[in-house]
């Protein structure tokens, strides 16, 4: 996991609250319990949160999220949005959305258009400033323009 040898059974089950993944404690071995190649089949949405869960299990000060509630439904897309407020609250963060939703956990915003950044500024600002980025958070597909 994502932390150091000091890390306790309070951290993991901390991290594993933040990502919504309790369902660990479901599994054949729980948290001993080996996924993947020759483990455990897990849903996309499983598989995600327990790689949220890993990263900030050690509650690193930085942390790289690419599109990390994507797999999620609704509901629980919340609950893990939720948490993981709390936990940037003391991390500094580079994420990855496409979803307006995952893009509010965000303090600035870079949009990224043609492999460089358009535009930085706050998702209200960019709502109100920029319309590629008004166009791409209204979740339009191209061809609707």
């Amino acid at each position: 996991m994502g932390a150091g040898d000091t890390a306790g059974t309070a951290d993991l089950e901390r991290a594993l609250a933040v990502a919504q993944a309790d369902f660990v404690h479901a599994l054949p071995q729980g948290t001993d319990t080996q996924v993947g190649e020759q483990g455990l089949s897990l849903s996309g949405g499983q598989r995600q949160r327990l790689a949220l869960a890993r990263a900030v299990v050690g509650q690193p000060e930085f942390l790289v999220l690419d599109d990390p509630l994507s797999a999620l439904d609704v509901h629980t897309e919340a609950a893990v949005e939720a948490a993981l407020r709390q936990v940037l609250a003391d991390t500094t963060a580079l994420i990855v959305a496409h979803r307006p939703s995952t893009v509010l956990l965000a303090d600035r915003v870079a949009l990224l258009s043609g492999g460089r950044i358009a535009a930085v500024g706050t998702h209200h600002e960019l709502l109100r400033t920029n319309a590629e980025y008004a166009h791409l958070m209204s979740g339009e597909e191209e061809g609707a323009r």
